[in-house]
């Protein structure tokens, strides 16, 4: 009898690409590019299921995660990415080397953030450590580099690279707990399910004191239900 390979959930096919594009604030032609490419581009990321309906796994979605935060909060042109991916692929033994190590950048370069630090976009060359930025750092990992879970930004706003606002990260995203659902950080209380007590009438306040958390979780995982809702 053949033996059943275990399952990673890390790799299961599990989110849609609209669903993928309203919990990253990445618009959905921007996020089929990455996965799907063109006639003359490559896709940047690995997917886990193509075909008619592409899906997503939890790595892909840490990967596109990664790479909006490359594009838009630390400015790095798509040309830099493509080809520090490229480097990674061909140095490192990963499918998904944005999901399975940790990144820096510093003035348009992404660094592969391990010992010793590598400059992938100068063709892995090894330099002096600088910073891991903050919003590289919601990416939780495990102690060999491997992403685990990923607190979104539940505003479009907090992308931005001049925002001066410290995002909040109540929300998380772990393919371990609620089958990978956004939930309340340390919960399995879904932000699905608390956007809708509060479309049936439920107060924040009222649903603040049911779990035993702060009113400004309770609203910012409904403002990040009506963000997906409006998308």
């Amino acid at each position: 009898m053949k033996r059943l390979q275990p399952v990673d959930e890390l790799e299961m096919p599990n989110y849609g690409i609209p669903e993928a594009a309203t919990y990253l604030h990445v618009p959905t032609s921007t996020l089929r590019y990455w996965l799907i490419g063109t006639d003359n581009e490559a896709p940047l990321v690995k997917l886990a299921r193509g075909g008619r309906k592409p899906l997503l796994s939890f790595k892909n979605l840490v990967e596109c995660y990664v790479l909006e935060v490359i594009r838009i909060t630390h400015k790095i042109h798509v040309r830099t990415i493509r080809y520090s991916l490229k480097v990674a692929l061909e140095k490192y033994p990963s499918k998904h080397p944005f999901a399975d190590y940790k990144l820096s950048t510093m003035k348009g370069k992404i660094y592969l953030d391990e010992e010793p630090l590598t400059d992938l976009s100068r063709g892995g060359q090894y330099v002096f450590r600088e910073f891991l930025g903050a919003s590289l750092r919601r990416v939780k990992r495990n102690d060999k580099g491997i992403a685990q879970q990923l607190f979104p930004f539940t505003r479009p706003s907090y992308l931005k690279p001049d925002s001066d606002v410290e995002a909040p990260s109540f929300i998380v995203i772990n393919p371990r707990v609620a089958f990978g659902l956004p939930v309340l950080a340390e919960s399995r209380i879904s932000t699905a399910f608390l956007a809708s007590r509060f479309r049936g009438g439920d107060s924040i306040p009222e649903m603040a004191k049911d779990y035993g958390r702060s009113a400004e979780e309770i609203e910012e995982a409904i403002i990040w239900e009506k963000a997906k809702q409006a998308a």
